[in-house]
């Protein structure tokens, strides 16, 4: 049903959603760059980007895939709302949270490349680089990713998902400004 293809792709995307988030609540520690720097003399990624945060962030997403497909495991395995089993549920939220990571990995290296300072504003490039590395490691999934995401009327729910990110993102960073967790508003 086309109507339910929205609330879907919202609802199986959460994972991804929340890696971000938890990785700034787990980060801190050992930086993923190590502290080294390209020839330009510019971070690989910074040192926001570290082992907890990509640790914790990928283990959050998967353990709410994972919550997420319990209810429907024990009265409906077959709902279209369905996560899978719950194998299936903790790993393929694992790769879609361990993508989204992945993606704001490659938009800081985008933004050390560009010279822009940690937390500096790249307006479509933070709104966006995690949404499509999600969307791109869920495809190391097919069976799961493909009718969640990319075909018939999921297709709608995943344009949703690109149309709504920017308004998303700006309230939850927002509010982890607001708690004191992110240095910047955006």
């Amino acid at each position: 049903m086309a109507l339910e293809a929205i609330p879907q792709a919202f609802w199986f995307f959460l994972p991804a959603f929340l890696a971000n988030p938890m990785a700034v609540v787990f980060g801190g520690g050992t930086p993923i760059d190590f502290g080294r720097k390209l020839a330009g003399g510019e971070r690989i990624f910074g040192d926001g980007k570290t082992w907890r945060g990509l640790v914790g962030g990928t283990l959050s997403g998967a353990v709410l895939g994972l919550l997420l497909s319990l209810p429907f495991n024990v009265t409906a395995p077959e709902s279209s709302w369905s996560f899978g089993s719950p194998a299936m549920a903790f790993g393929a939220s694992a790769v879609l949270a361990l993508g989204a990571l992945l993606g704001d990995l490659a938009g800081a290296f985008v933004k050390r490349r560009m010279h822009l300072p940690r937390g500096a504003k790249a307006t479509g490039l933070d709104q966006f680089d995690f949404v499509i590395g999600a969307l791109f490691l869920s495809l190391a999934v097919p069976s799961w990713s493909l009718p969640r995401f990319f075909s018939g009327d999921a297709l709608l729910g995943l344009l949703a998902i690109i149309v709504i990110t920017p308004a998303l993102h700006r309230a939850v960073n927002l509010i982890g400004y607001r708690m004191g967790k992110k240095h910047e508003p955006w």
